[in-house]
């Protein structure tokens, strides 16, 4: 299956990280901001673009006035988050994880960790301490060649069962079963000792180990935060229990480090025992199963038709299909793999089009892209991914589904109109900034600019979900059509799959979960708010032939609303947050540990550390900062999180008409610049400073500086949004018409083209070889004085 996802231009790393320290419980966990303390935003904030960006900004900004939460931000920009902050930590880019583990440190150092819950070894002992969640920190792991690789086993020692582990209680080994919820095992937490010759440490040991491989001297020297700011963040973290959480994103893991930042920040959650606990890190209150699988649930084919095929093979990113020692292409050519795998990643966007021009591990025949501009929004593309686009050779077919010709779809053979996001369906989830169960329904509020078209006598907007039903059907797909989704549940109109899932929603997860009924009342709202839709689009008596096998007015209950939301009480149980992840952390991951590098072959860590940047064979970054002196990172505006909000007049560009490049006031003065001077930002991935388009026409990357002390000396910031050189910026030629371009559109600059690739692949972005986060942070720049006519 494969697909063109933006999850590692966004945060995949975190999301990996999350998921392998909970063993697949979850990938993704957030403060529970109204009950912190104190909070450590970590490249992220409430008051930028976020996870929940509205609820976020509205707790923050509470509990700030109201004197009820310190902050803390790590960012070498002065963000809104920053300069409302107790503290105010100007990071050098790229060494997140050396202050991560420098924290680590000094709350070893200090004692300032809970230890109570961290010698909890099992889940008898965390729920006789009256701890939702417990960690590995106790558990033995064997040193094998100088590096942890395996936990110790019961059966090694005579203790038990090959499935249990080992801990040491005051010197004496004990077999441990980590789920074991009636026998309560504690454990020493630093053990260094040697078992039948076999040397063996605790995984907190390793930990601690590895933050004492470098002083607080040496760490400040790296971050360039001065010693005492780390002293004094660590220190406030430290001194409100289980009341204080560190929320991070972007700026700590889209890295080549990214997984390993990662994992010590979430360590740093870890030492104050703060998971479940009011006030700490929630999960979240989940949401209503909309695909089924539950015992509630109504329908439980939508996700997985029972006809339907299913997918097979290694995909085209090699990501999520398996390990490369696995494969015959591993027989085949061994280390170094063509290119990275990333066997624990999904949606890996950059590796698309440079894995098609290469033809690893195959080639592409066809290419659907939804929703998506990588040639904007992918970082360090250029001249090689417009040429794959661009060549029917490599690319026989490209169609683009698109509510504007993009950036991307500009290149594509054929574009399918699309809907916005007012006249279409949708299901978002919540982030876990919601503590309350809650599931989103987005519906068709406005009728569609795109034409109608009939598809099997059935009417329907012309968008991605008519285009599928019609060629499923064309090609006689067991997906499609008349029993789709089981005997008499035809899938013949978006509804009939979209409704189900509604009903899902309504019924809730488990039997006796249902919504009300709607009343007559209700049912008449309902009827009079879409009465000015077209009947492509509502037509009640097929809306409920969707869902016949249910009652309606359940249906329309949740419809009304805009989905289902739980109370808000419910989202607490006493001290506790309601929905729990209640498992196991693994400060030592055996898993990782055993996991190889597709390109070097070598292993990865199985615990948190700081290596600092690397290419993908692993080799230490260089850079070239002779003629290259400015670090150059990126951010999001509040109100301009997505390439496609350069649409939103009101909300975009009458807020801010361009772009600016950020720069503190003595780099300004080295290189001789005035404020709002116009220059050319180059890097050693993108010299000139420019896009060929390979249509006759190029982008300059050029724009105006922002002089200011808000930002780190050596660093330049430029945000994301802006430099379009299509989505209704430029004419365009439709059917023999001009429709001219606005070329407000254009103002400022994407950074994107600039960042680096990675030396050895060369034709895609440096990337975390583990998380497959793109890194937007560890490139380095230099701006060069141009003249105004450059932009005319």
């Amino acid at each position: 299956q494969n697909r063109f996802d933006h999850y590692s231009i966004c945060e995949e790393s975190h999301h990996i990280a999350f998921s392998e320290m909970t063993h697949h419980k979850t990938h993704h966990m957030k403060p529970d901001l109204l009950n912190c303390k104190f909070v450590i935003f970590w490249g992220t904030g409430a008051f930028t673009a976020n996870f929940g960006l509205t609820p976020m900004a509205e707790k923050v900004t509470t509990s700030k006035v109201t004197g009820h939460m310190k902050t803390a931000v790590v960012d070498p920009r002065l963000s809104n988050d920053a300069a409302k902050a107790d503290f105010w930590m100007p990071i050098r880019p790229g060494t997140d994880g050396a202050l991560a583990m420098a924290m680590i440190r000094w709350i070893l150092e200090n004692e300032r960790f809970d230890a109570r819950y961290l010698r909890n070894a099992n889940k008898a002992a965390a729920k006789e301490d009256g701890e939702p969640t417990w960690t590995n920190a106790t558990h033995l792991v064997k040193i094998v060649d100088g590096q942890p690789r395996k936990f110790l086993r019961a059966n090694e020692v005579g203790l038990g069962s090959e499935e249990a582990h080992v801990v040491s209680k005051n010197g004496k080994l004990v077999a441990v079963d980590y789920h074991d919820e009636k026998n309560p095992v504690e454990g020493d937490l630093f053990v260094d000792t040697t078992v039948n010759g076999v040397p063996v440490k605790s995984s907190f040991q390793i930990l601690m180990e590895e933050a004492y491989s470098r002083t607080l001297q040496e760490y400040s020297e790296i971050t360039e935060i001065p010693v005492k700011v780390i002293q004094d963040v660590a220190r406030e973290f430290t001194s409100h229990g289980k009341h204080a959480a560190i929320d991070f994103y972007r700026g700590a893991c889209q890295h080549t480090d990214g997984y390993y930042a990662s994992t010590a920040i979430i360590t740093l959650n870890l030492l104050i025992g703060n998971p479940d606990w009011k006030g700490g890190l929630s999960v979240g209150g989940s949401h209503w199963h909309e695909f089924g699988g539950k015992p509630g649930n109504v329908y439980n084919t939508i996700k997985k038709p029972p006809k339907g095929f299913k997918s097979f093979g290694v995909k085209i990113t090699r990501e999520d299909s398996g390990e490369y020692e696995t494969t015959t292409l591993f027989e085949r050519d061994g280390y170094p793999a063509k290119r990275p795998w990333y066997p624990l990643a999904t949606g890996v966007y950059q590796e698309v089009l440079p894995s098609a021009r290469a033809g690893y591990p195959y080639k592409a025949k066809i290419m659907l892209l939804h929703k998506g501009t990588p040639l904007l929004s992918v970082p360090g593309s250029g001249y090689t991914d417009i040429e794959t686009i661009k060549n029917p050779d490599i690319l026989p077919l490209f169609i683009a589904s698109d509510i504007v010709i993009g950036e991307t779809s500009m290149y594509a053979d054929y574009i399918l109109p699309d809907t916005v996001y007012l006249e279409r369906w949708g299901l978002p989830h919540a982030t876990p900034d919601v503590n309350s169960m809650t599931s989103k329904v987005r519906q068709p509020v406005a009728a569609p600019l795109v034409e109608s078209v009939t598809v099997d006598g059935v009417e329907m907007p012309l968008c991605l979900e008519t285009f599928i039903i019609a060629i499923g059907k064309k090609l006689n797909l067991p997906g499609v059509g008349k029993d789709a989704f089981g005997p008499g549940l035809d899938f013949d109109c978006q509804e009939d799959f979209y409704l189900k899932a509604v009903a899902n929603i309504a019924y809730g997860d488990k039997e006796g979960d249902a919504v009300p009924d709607a009343s007559d009342e209700e049912l008449e709202l309902f009827r009079k708010a879409r009465r000015h839709l077209p009947k492509s689009v509502f037509d009640e008596e097929r809306w409920k032939k969707a869902v016949k096998d249910v009652n309606w007015r359940k249906v329309v209950y949740v419809l009304n609303r805009g989905g289902r939301f739980a109370s808000f009480d419910s989202g607490y149980d006493g001290p506790y947050l309601k929905k729990k992840i209640g498992s196991m952390f693994y400060l030592f991951n055996e898993g990782m540990a055993n996991r190889k590098n597709a390109m070097s072959g070598k292993n990865f860590y199985g615990y948190p550390v700081y290596v600092g940047q690397y290419d993908s064979m692993g080799n230490a970054l260089q850079v070239d900062d002779q003629n290259y002196p400015l670090r150059i990172i990126t951010y999001k505006e509040p109100f301009g999180g997505h390439s496609r909000t350069i649409s939103n007049y009101w909300g975009n560009i009458g807020l801010q008409p361009e772009n600016k490049i950020w720069i503190n006031t003595r780099d300004a003065k080295k290189l001789g610049l005035k404020q709002n001077q116009l220059v050319r930002v180059v890097s050693p991935s993108n010299k000139e400073g420019k896009i060929d388009l390979l249509n006759g026409d190029e982008v300059q990357l050029v724009g105006r500086v922002l002089i200011k002390e808000g930002i780190k000396p050596g660093v330049i910031a430029i945000s994301w949004h802006y430099g379009h050189w299509a989505y209704g910026s430029n004419d365009v030629e439709v059917d023999g018409k001009i429709i001219k371009g606005d070329p407000r559109r254009k103002a400022g600059i994407c950074p994107n083209p600039l960042f680096q690739r990675d030396p050895v692949l060369k034709d895609v972005v440096l990337s975390c070889p583990i998380g497959a986060s793109t890194s937007y942070f560890d490139s380095v720049a230099n701006l060069l004085p141009v003249e105004e006519a450059v932009l005319s």
